[in-house]
């Protein structure tokens, strides 16, 4: 389930890098082209000092201020995750896919400041030929950074997010992607029994000062946590473990995203790994 994540990760940075270049690429090359055929602007040499040392200005506070919130955005993921467990999986992939914005917003705002300064270095010194260039790729450039803000703040402000990263999660953790036809409620009652066993056995492991399972409960451990607690204390095998750990990565899917369907594999999945896990700890 981790280096499912992982990879997912990995295309998740490379699929959000895409877009951006081509949308540099194709505003670079209208830019260019537009200016070759017809310009349709005329700037004189104070109005291109006067409107990029403004740009390169203009560009760096917005960084600054999308990096604030950022960090603001981070700290309040953590918090859900903290005070809900099951949301663990899914504000990892979250993060991951807002990293992957702000590593553009950053590239974007390094090159644009970048060809700003050359703009006006190049003016300066006359290179009349380079400057018309610059001046469209710089143009194009900063069209991209604001494009790129513009979706990454869309992204963070859409109420839904939590239900599309559910979505996702579940895509990478069901075992049949064709047959969607297992019964849920069987699959929850499975699950609910996996759970009673991790919170009464794991968390007993680390308290060993409780006596019931409602005082076990009520020290509200993940539940990942209790699968390696069991693991590391030589209660399950490691194929256990990582069977435990899908099966937890699924439901929780299940529960925040809008696809409330499993699959025959799936339920079939959650009986065995109950069975395993009965085996194991020698419950009857």
């Amino acid at each position: 389930m981790i280096d499912n994540i992982k990879r997912l990760q990995k295309l998740i940075l490379t699929k959000s890098a895409i877009p951006k270049i081509i949308i540099w690429v194709a505003l670079s090359l209208s830019s260019i082209v537009i200016y070759l055929i017809h310009p349709i602007f005329h700037l004189n040499e104070n109005q291109i000092l006067y409107l990029f040392s403004s740009a390169s200005q203009v560009i760096a506070a917005i960084f600054g201020l999308i990096i604030t919130g950022y960090i603001f955005l981070r700290n309040e993921l953590d918090r859900k995750a903290d005070k809900d467990e099951t949301l663990e999986e899914i504000i990892l992939l979250l993060k991951t896919e807002y990293f992957g914005s702000i590593i553009g917003i950053s590239i974007t705002t390094l090159a644009s400041i970048s060809l700003c300064f050359l703009v006006i270095v190049s003016e300066k010194h006359h290179y009349t030929t380079h400057v018309d260039y610059l001046i469209n790729v710089s143009v194009a450039t900063i069209l991209t950074e604001l494009i790129i803000i513009k979706s990454f703040v869309i992204r963070i402000l859409n109420p839904n997010s939590i239900d599309i990263a559910s979505n996702k999660l579940r895509d990478i953790t069901t075992q049949d992607k064709a047959n969607e036809s297992g019964s849920l409620e069987e699959f929850l009652q499975h699950y609910n029994q996996i759970e009673y066993i991790l919170e009464k056995y794991g968390t007993s492991l680390m308290f060993s000062d409780l006596t019931d399972y409602e005082s076990a409960k009520r020290k509200r451990i993940a539940k990942s946590k209790l699968v390696h607690i069991l693991f590391k204390e030589g209660k399950i095998d490691l194929q256990l473990k990582n069977n435990l750990i899908e099966l937890i990565s699924f439901r929780n899917s299940i529960i925040h995203g809008t696809d409330l369907y499993v699959s025959n594999k799936d339920v079939d999945l959650s009986k065995e790994n109950l069975a395993s896990l009965k085996n194991s700890l020698g419950v009857g």
